[in-house]
């Protein structure tokens, strides 16, 4: 939960959003709310939101620094929630995604309090795996916990435009 995204941006699977460098401090206080116009070639998917704190490209090493840290360009995660597609219009009952059929997706991330200081950009992650976090998703309208390794499929999900984030900055 604390390691650096970077590794995460470079992904193919990962979409990646970041603002331009901030001209001046931006502090994001409250909730934030993902709602996703997705589609999934499964009947499952899970996706995962990510909101980052990227530093600025000079922002000064750890002294001292043992663990050999590079912390310009550091993405600080700052929240990150994970939502199984399944759930999307009931948590008592369940429903598949029709294969290829775009849906919308919302859920609500934990509340909010922090600064982004200024030269510093704002990220935003979209991905559908958050493995080992959160177990793996079959991508098919199953119980996870009981189902066989046949459940288990490869899929391709897709973001559409009209999707959104919102939050609350002072």
């Amino acid at each position: 939960m604390t390691d650096d995204q970077r590794f995460a941006s470079s992904r193919p699977d990962v979409m990646v959003f970041e603002t331009d460098e901030l001209a001046e401090d931006l502090t994001i206080v409250g909730p934030f709310t993902a709602s996703l116009k997705v589609s999934t070639s499964g009947t499952d998917s899970d996706f995962v939101v990510k909101l980052i704190d990227v530093y600025t490209g000079d922002f000064p090493n750890p002294e001292p620094n043992p663990k050999q840290l590079e912390m310009g360009g550091y993405q600080q995660l700052v929240r990150c929630e994970p939502f199984r597609g399944k759930y999307r219009n009931s948590f008592e009952h369940p429903e598949p995604f029709v294969p290829d059929e775009p849906a919308v997706v919302e859920f609500s991330l934990p509340d909010i309090c922090h600064c982004f200081r200024k030269g510093h950009r704002v990220m935003v992650h979209v991905q559908s795996s958050w493995f080992p976090i959160v177990d793996r998703n079959p991508q098919s309208f199953c119980n996870i916990f009981t189902c066989g390794e046949e459940a288990f499929q490869k899929a391709t999900q897709r973001v559409y435009a009209g999707s959104r984030l919102e939050l609350l900055a002072l």
